[in-house]
Order: structure tokens, then sequence, then C-alpha cells
């Protein structure tokens, strides 16, 4: 028993020292060469468990500081701005960037990779390096990790720390120099996968090739914002609990004919070496199959104690040779999981009635899960409280369409009808995790922040010290400090919603029943979404988009599958599809129950004035400009227009109530416009134009209540008459500060 007790000790000390290198790279990160002043402390803290813990600090925050350095002062550096060609090999699966609002524009989206570089040319000079670089450009051919290119274009810094340069390449300069023949002959078996889930077709099918292999190439758009909405998209992405299922389905196969569990290991772990080169040796593939091989160490030992200690030794030598990987959600992930699939899935398989191996292979997807889900809070800022519910009751079905489709993937080639049919018994999986998928628009959500977040775990960590009932009683009044104005955000009785999507327009007329006007989307789809289901509209009768910029109609896709109407514009543009769109000029309304929108401006869609410096000038004059008469009160939606085309409107500005201010608290406006109103709304985030203007917001708040969103959040704005039929005016903001806590 002594003994017993001396290994645990000793095994846990080693998973306190990994801990210790992780918060030195932290501790690195945060205060520079300053983190080094841990030496000291080595004076004061002699204790002998103390001292290893320090001295893994300083060993990390020392890795990450030579790696630092060895970036930012590399030969690339000395290159930056100026025009190279560069040879080297793609180290990461390359994806598409997401098209960026900046301004009143749309960039285009192009592919974005890393890359090794190895030689780097300039006009008349020639160096090696073996340096990590991010690139982006304009590839129509599939490049595959591995694959050695050529590229030129320039170089500039990136932000990026854990790359020592960003190369924007030049359009028509790739060029394919070498793919090994391994590398090719793997990539046939992904394209013959892909291509025989194809015909089996569906949105279930498209899962199959990301369940097995990380390849999202088939999925839809519809089905990833699904799949991520109800927490299973970490289903489609490679990592520990994928190489999990494999080995412990391998280990079981092999166990059949060859009890020895060390020969068992050393098969499985060849076998997981093929499967590391199919899905692609990425970093984030081989630390995936790191944590795998530390799942059957302790597999193969039998004793968990055994797992403890190799997860410990994984995550110290991982972050000692890439410490940036510290920072990486997906290293995170990795970590999280294993430590579940260690501590906790052995638990959960012991509760599984029947055979063993069925225990097992339901644990793991639940155990990894269960540890992931605080973490995928952290990051997401909020959490479908259904999560845990949906990834349990898809997990009996998660290791069925693993396994069969990693059969099928190696049959692939050699058998291709066997394939195609275990492909067809795999879907059978999928469609449930689909249907399931489908359930998460009905789930309540919390959203919160992450310190909140941290301070729960904390205190669940802590229950053993506290007791359970002060834990539950702490929890409880967290929950209700946090969240006693926000259950009633927005009020069953708001009226305009002032949505939070950052530097655009977005706005809501409530028409009661969960109707509502929308006026412009805001830049960002998911965050459009996110202000829909917070004030709970579920139908759009009318879609108002003021001009064609696209921090003002770009987030139109975040409405989801709800219900539209018609789309009102300044003019004619083909952007979305199936749907009405109507070009609309002063004098066009459009009434619903009590609330009635009349257009005002443009007046002929052609109207010119004196460009300001900046951005799109003419097209924010011609915005479509509204007035909204709901219960006697008069608000004015402005979309961009600037001094000239305000002063034409002065004359129809009689009895506003409240103004969404013009281009987002722009210092171009006209002081009269402001007149008479007493309660100003600004849409703004964050943004290098120096909106809204500080002299703006000043004078606006002499004249009556002004909310920002970059400050307030969301707001709701409500009101009742006096006895002369005078407006009084309340809001609730859904704010930013950190301790909130919200459902929907």
């Amino acid at each position: 028993m002594q003994a017993r007790s001396e290994l645990l000790r000793r095994n846990y000390q080693s998973l306190a020292l990994a801990i210790g290198i992780w918060a030195g790279i932290a501790l690195a990160d945060l205060f520079e060469l300053k983190a080094l002043l841990l030496a000291p402390l080595l004076v004061f803290f002699r204790n002998r468990a103390i001292t290893p813990v320090l001295i893994a600090s300083m060993t990390g925050a020392s890795a990450l500081l030579i790696h630092m350095t060895a970036l930012e002062s590399s030969e690339l550096s000395k290159f930056v701005q100026t025009s190279v060609r560069i040879e080297g090999v793609v180290s990461s699966d390359p994806s598409k960037t997401r098209p960026r609002v900046i301004g009143s524009r749309l960039t285009e989206s192009r592919t974005t990779f890393l890359m090794r570089a190895e030689t780097l040319t300039t006009d008349d000079l020639q160096f090696r390096v073996r340096l990590p670089i991010r690139v982006i450009v304009e590839a129509k051919e599939l490049l595959i990790p591995g694959q050695r290119i050529q590229l030129s274009g320039r170089l500039i810094d990136s932000k990026e720390r854990k790359v020592a340069a960003l190369l924007i390449a030049q359009e028509g300069s790739l060029r394919s120099i070498s793919t090994p023949k391994s590398l090719k002959a793997l990539e046939e078996v992904r394209v013959a996968l892909r291509e025989a889930t194809s015909r089996v077709g569906g949105d279930s099918a498209a899962l199959i090739p990301g369940m097995v292999i990380g390849d999202t190439s088939l999925q839809s758009s519809a089905l990833s914002k699904q799949m991520l909405e109800a927490g299973l998209s970490h289903l489609t992405a490679v990592s520990g609990a994928n190489f999990a299922i494999v080995s412990a389905f391998l280990f079981a196969i092999i166990g059949f004919f060859i009890p020895n569990r060390k020969i068992q290991s050393s098969i499985t772990i060849f076998a997981l070496v093929i499967f590391v080169f199919l899905v692609r040796p990425t970093p984030s593939v081989l630390r995936a199959g790191v944590m795998a091989a530390v799942l059957l160490r302790a597999k193969s030992s039998g004793r968990r104690n055994a797992g403890v200690n190799s997860l410990a030794v994984a995550i110290s030598l991982l972050l000692l040779i890439n410490p940036f990987q510290a920072f990486e959600a997906g290293f995170i992930l990795s970590v999280l999981a294993t430590s579940g699939l260690i501590f906790f899935a052995p638990k959960i398989a012991a509760r599984v009635p029947g055979p063993k191996a069925v225990g097992e292979l339901i644990s793991i997807p639940t155990a990894a899960t269960l540890f992931c889900a605080p973490y995928l809070m952290v990051i997401s800022g909020g959490l479908n409280l259904g999560t845990v519910l949906l990834n349990i009751l898809v997990a009996p079905v998660v290791p069925f369409v693993t396994i069969f489709g990693f059969i099928a993937t190696l049959l692939i080639l050699p058998v291709a009808p066997i394939a195609r049919f275990l492909l067809e018994i795999a879907n059978i999986g999928t469609s449930w995790i689909v249907y399931i998928a489908s359930w998460s628009g009905s789930m309540p959500a919390l959203v919160t922040s992450a310190p909140v977040i941290l301070l729960g775990g904390a205190l669940l960590v802590l229950h053993r010290f506290l007791g359970r009932k002060a834990v539950i009683l702490s929890l409880l009044a967290l929950l209700a400090i946090g969240s006693s104005q926000r259950f009633i955000f927005p009020g069953s009785n708001w009226r305009v919603g002032q949505c939070d999507v950052g530097q655009g327009d977005a706005l809501l007329i409530n028409l009661g029943g969960g109707s509502a006007i929308l006026l412009d989307a805001g830049p960002d789809p998911r965050l459009l979404d996110r202000c829909l289901d917070q004030f709970q509209v579920k139908r759009l009768p009318l879609v108002v988009i003021s001009h064609i910029h696209a921090d003002h109609y770009q987030g139109f896709t975040g409405i989801g599958g709800r219900e539209v109407g018609e789309v009102w514009m300044n003019r004619e543009v083909d952007l979305f599809d199936s749907l009405p769109e109507q070009i609309v000029r002063s004098g066009q309304s459009f009434k619903i129950g009590d609330t009635r929108l009349e257009i005002i401006w443009p007046e002929t869609g052609a109207e010119s004035f004196d460009s300001i410096s900046g951005d799109g000038s003419t097209e924010n004059n011609r915005s479509v400009v509204a007035i909204v008469d709901v219960e006697q009160v008069r608000i004015l939606i402005t979309g961009d227009i600037e001094p000239r085309a305000q002063r034409e409107l002065l004359r129809e500005l009689d009895g506003i109530d409240v103004i969404k201010v013009p281009h987002h608290g722009s210092k171009h406006q006209e002081p009269k416009f402001f007149e008479g109103a007493s309660v100003f709304l600004v849409s703004v985030g964050r943004n290098s134009y120096g909106h809204p203007d500080n002299g703006l917001i000043s004078s606006l708040e002499s004249k009556g209540s002004v909310f920002r969103s970059d400050l307030d959040g969301a707001v709701a704005l409500s009101w009742h008459l006096d006895d002369s039929a005078r407006p009084i005016f309340s809001a609730r903001r859904l704010g930013k500060e950190w301790w909130r806590i919200s459902w929907h």
C-alpha cells in the first residue's frame, strides 16, 4: 500500500512539473524576460516539492524566450517589406481565409498555410534558412503537407508569434517542385474516399471523411454551422479522441489473436503511424498521435499511473520542442481530452452494461467531451447548455462511424465495393449525428466570460476543501449576482433593439410575437445571429439594407433559417438569392400593426455631393433613410449619410425622438441634424477611423442619452407615455462587464 502511494505521488509530481513548464511559458509570454525573475524564488523556496516546479517553470520560460528571439532575429527579418523568392515545404493543411470587412469593402477569400522556408533568394543573394512562415496566396492547385514548392512575394511582419514572417505571394508565382510518392499515394486514398462518400450523398455522408481523416471539404456551410452550434464540431477535427477510438479498436482486435500486451501495443503503434500519414502529418495530427501513444502506454501497462506519467512526459516534450503550442486551442483540447480518457473514461466504462469493449468505446467520446466543454465555453464565450446532452446522445455512434469509416478507408482502393458498403453502414451513424445536431436551435444557451467560467471551475475543483454545500452556495451566488440584470434582457416590452455587431449597423424594431424589422445586417453573420437570438426574433417581415457597403450587409447570412419577407435596398445588386428585393425611394412606406416605416431618402438614387476623404462618400450619401413610427415615438434610421445629405433632410425631421447616429459617430455631421431628439444610438466597434468622435459624443450627451454598442453592448429601448403624451424612455444594456451571465 505504501509503495502504491509513493508511485502515485511520483506520477502526480511529473504532472506538476509538466504544468510548471506550461505556466512558465505563459509567464514568459506575459512578462517576457521578467519571467526569469523566478530564479531568485529558489532561494526562498527550498521545499522539495516546490523547487522542482519552479525549475520547470524557468525551463518553460527559457524555451519560449529562446524561440521568440530566434524568430525575431532571423535572416528573414532583414528582408521584411522586400520582394523575395522562397523555396520550402508545406507544413500544414491549406485553408481558405474568411472574407474580411475592412471599412466598406469585403476582401476576397484566399488560401493560407504554414511553410518551412529553406531557401530565400533576393535579386543578388541567396540564403539557406530553416524557419516557419505563414503564406497567403491565390492557389488553384491542391497543396499537400510535405510538398516542396517555390513562390515569390513580399515579406511582411506577422502578428502570429510562431512564424518568422508573413509572405503575401504574387498571383501566379506558386510552383510545385516535388511531392513524395508516399504522400501522392495517400492523397489518392483521400480523393477516393471523398468520391465514394459523395455517391452516398447528403449531409450525413459529408461527415464521414471529417470524422475519419479530418477532411471537411464535403461539408456545406450550413452543416458546419449547425455542428458548431450543437457543440459537435470537434467530431470532425482529428484529435486524440479519434486516435484513441482507432487504437482501442485495433488493440482489441489484435488482442483476439495475440494476448501479449507489448506486442499488441507495438502493432497498434505501427498502424497509427500509417494512420498519421493518411490523415496528413501536420503538427496537430502528430500531437494527436502522441496523445494516442500516451493512452496506449496506459493500456499496455494496465495501470492508470503509467498513463499519467506518460501524459506528463508528452506535455513536457511537446511544449519544449514547440512552446507556442501552449497557446493553441488544439493543444489545450488534446491535453484535456487525453486527461479525460485517463482519469474519467474508465469510470464511465465500468458503469456501461454489456461487453467491456462497448463500454470503452462509449466512454472515450463522452469523457473527452466532458473535459473539453469548459474550455470550449471559454474560447467561444458561451455554451449551449444542451451540448453535453447532445454529445452523450451521439457518443454511442461516434466509435461506430469512426471504425467503419477507418476500415472503409483502408479498403477504398483495393476493394472499393466492400468499402462503399461499409460507408453506407457508417452513414447510418452520421445520419443520427446530423439529426441530433438539428436540435441545437431549441436548446437553451449560457453566455458569459472566461473569468466567470474559470472562477466556477476553480470552485468545483476546490469542492473537497470547501465542502459540497459551500461550493453549491457559491455557484448560486455567482449566478444570481452575474445574471440578475441579464435575466430580464431585453425585457418583454422592448421596442427598439440595437445589436452589438462590431463596426457596422444592425437595428431591430419589435413587431411582437417574435417578429421584427431589421435595419442593416452588420459585417459578421455570427454576431447578427447572436443578436437575433438575444432578442428572440424568429421572423423578419422586412429587412432594409441602407446601402451596399459590407459593414451593413455582409452579416445578412446570419439570419439562418428565419423567415424573411421583403428586402429593401438603395440600388439593384444581386446579393440575396431567392429573396424578393425591392429598390426603394422617398415616399414609399411599410405598415404592419401599429408600426409604420416611411422612406425619406434617397429621392432619385443619383444624388451626388462633394466627397469627404475616406471610404465611399457617394454610396454613403445614397443610403436609405427612414422614419419609423412606433406608439407615438418617431425613430430616424440614417445609414451612413454625411453632412450635405443631412442638410437636405432637415425639413423632414420634425418631432424625431430617437436617432440612429449616422456613420458610426463619425466627426463629419451636421449639428442641426440632431436637434429635438433625446435618445441617440451609436452602432460602433473597434476601428482605426476614430469612430465615434469624442466631440460629437459630448455634444449629443448634452442633448439627451447616448448608447454606443462598443461600450454598452446590445441595447433594448422601451418607453411609456406621460399625461402629455410625451415618451419617457428606459433602456437595458447587455453590457460588456466580465462578470455578466446571459441566457437565451
